[in-house]
């Protein structure tokens, strides 16, 4: 089992800090070690480390982030490129043309998207089809033993002193979600006093915020 920790940074998108379990190796791997695709979707939820992933792939490919209206003018900078939420594209023409444009000129593009190809709501013929067949991933969902992991990483960047006891409430009480974890530890981090968390304080936080108790 291989393990890379999240830092105490949410924005510290280094392949150090993300984490690689059973679960979701394959994806990493498709991903990151991958050289066979020329255009790839991976697609997961909000906060599933789609982001974290594509940052990563940038660092190895010296790729360059892009939107559908400037890629022409990037091309010539690089042979990697990366253009994130697709699902929010509003110019499906310029999507097409983005798509065609780079497999003419033989360029790699890592595309995210919080929605399946198949859910994607495509009204150009031509683009739908070159979507459905595009190489596509799927983040899984993530497991209590990597949101376990993840919160006690990031109680100890913080150097926060907590029970397990207190890792177990939360997660019987939180979305199982990366955004989640995120959320909360947020909300910790801005509302705690001290650095001992405590089972009680957590009640009162989750009880006065809008996450779901199950």
């Amino acid at each position: 089992m291989q393990l890379n920790l999240f830092s105490n940074n949410q924005t510290d998108y280094s392949w150090q800090n993300f984490i690689v379990l059973g679960e979701n190796k394959h994806v990493y791997n498709s991903v990151i070690d991958d050289l066979s695709w020329k255009c790839m979707i991976l697609f997961g939820p909000k906060g599933s480390g789609k982001t974290h992933l594509a940052h990563i792939w940038r660092s190895i490919n010296n790729a360059i982030f892009i939107n559908v209206n400037n890629f022409v003018n990037e091309m010539r900078y690089s042979n990697a490129f990366i253009l994130e939420d697709v699902q929010n594209v509003q110019d499906q023409a310029m999507l097409l043309h983005c798509y065609n444009y780079m497999k003419e000129n033989n360029k790699r593009l890592l595309i995210t998207s919080s929605s399946s190809p198949k859910k994607l709501n495509l009204k150009l013929k031509d683009l739908s089809s070159r979507v459905l067949s595009t190489t596509s991933v799927k983040i899984p969902p993530a497991s209590e033993e990597l949101l376990r992991i993840m919160l006690v990483k990031r109680f100890s960047d913080k150097q926060m002193r907590v029970n397990l006891r207190v890792i177990d409430y939360i997660l019987a009480r939180i979305e199982r979600s990366f955004h989640s974890v995120n959320k909360i530890m947020e909300r910790i981090d801005n509302e705690s006093m001290g650095s001992n968390i405590t089972i009680p304080f957590v009640s009162t936080l989750l009880k006065k915020s809008d996450y779901h108790i199950y």
